[in-house]
């Protein structure tokens, strides 16, 4: 049965004019190509938000990431990846497994085959990205969005201080944290006050030793190196207490 695309909503409203962009998005003008991918991309992934569209164009991309439609296929995978790791913006956890199992199923495939490539060929932001996709097509909740070098409130488990990790490229520490704050100023950050110890490949749990093993062996020296902290410890300013830094994120996300 086809699809009837303007029953469905995007970004800009009607999806109707998602069978044009597909078919635009393979054609031989490189020129238009780029143009399609752009309104493909903003239409389905506007500013990181989701719309039903998006998840009912999966089996799409996945045709055109496998070859089995003309386009460009890293970008197809790219896009059906940042699509299904914001899955619970709409939808529980498992729904993309269960909608569209066999799209899914290729394209965890071939987002695995991209991850073991050795070297990768980019960048430790780009790597982190695909092993975000990764997680999010096997439904893995929690670290399909939060692998990438951010800052992450956490509440201290002893003595249930507000407290922020940051795991950026300009800090790598832990600091206090206004509980009423709501935005974050440029530049007035408060100081790091502890810093965050990296766990020991030996030590890392199940799904960490996997990340960071295929940081490894794709050459990622600086993703492995990160995912190594993410899963460390740290201890809090204020009480002095040692905890997990992947536990406190996972429990603040939860």
């Amino acid at each position: 049965m086809t699809l009837d695309w303007s029953r469905l909503k995007h970004a800009y409203g009607s999806a109707s004019d998602l069978p044009r962009l597909f078919e635009e998005i393979g054609d031989p003008d490189p020129d238009l190509t780029e143009v399609a991918w752009e309104d493909l991309w903003a239409s389905l992934y506007h500013q990181g938000s989701v719309y039903e569209a998006s998840f009912a164009a999966l089996p799409v991309l996945a045709d055109i990431a496998t070859g089995r439609k003309p386009g460009s296929r890293w970008e197809a995978l790219g896009l059906a990846g940042r699509i299904v790791v914001e899955e619970q913006q709409l939808y529980e956890p498992g729904y993309v497994q269960g909608r569209y199992p066999s799209a899914i199923n290729e394209l965890h495939q071939l987002t695995q085959n991209q991850v073991m490539v050795r070297p990768f060929e980019g960048d430790e932001d780009d790597f982190l990205y695909w092993l975000e996709h990764l997680l999010a097509f096997e439904g893995v909740p929690i670290w399909r969005r939060n692998l990438r070098r951010d800052t992450y409130p956490v509440v201290c488990l002893s003595c249930t201080g507000s407290l922020e990790i940051d795991l950026s490229y300009r800090f790598r520490g832990t600091r206090r944290r206004d509980p009423n704050m709501r935005f974050r100023t440029v530049g007035r950050e408060g100081p790091i006050l502890t810093g965050v110890r990296p766990a020991a490949p030996a030590d890392l749990p199940p799904l960490a030793s996997r990340l960071h093993g295929l940081a490894v062996r794709a050459g990622q020296s600086a993703g492995a190196d990160h995912l190594a902290h993410l899963f460390g410890r740290t201890t809090c300013p204020d009480c002095a207490s040692e905890f997990s830094v992947s536990d406190q994120i996972a429990a603040f996300q939860e």
